[in-house]
């Protein structure tokens, strides 16, 4: 008997709905508290290489812009602290 509620999974690219493939996969040890794991990690991208070319450039901005962002949120708390520090002059 064939359950036909069972769902495909998929992986579709995030610009133009492609289902994605795997582009790289590479692997890394973790030495952790308990020995050592080895982590397999696969990159999946578009398989329209120029529409994978604009997903990175995409991603290249959202990474700029949340680092820019942080570093925003650092400084005003820096301030913020500095401005605790100072002894207040009446």
């Amino acid at each position: 008997m064939v359950d036909n509620n069972i769902k495909k999974s998929s992986n579709p690219c995030t610009r133009c709905g492609k289902d994605r493939i795997e582009g790289k996969t590479w692997t890394e040890e973790v030495v952790e508290y308990f020995g050592k794991t080895t982590l397999i990690h696969t990159e999946m991208v578009c398989p329209d290489p120029e529409c994978q070319k604009i997903v990175e450039e995409k991603l290249e901005e959202q990474k700029k812009k949340t680092k820019d962002m942080q570093a925003a949120k650092d400084e005003r708390i820096k301030k913020a602290q500095d401005a605790r520090k100072k002894p207040v002059i009446n």
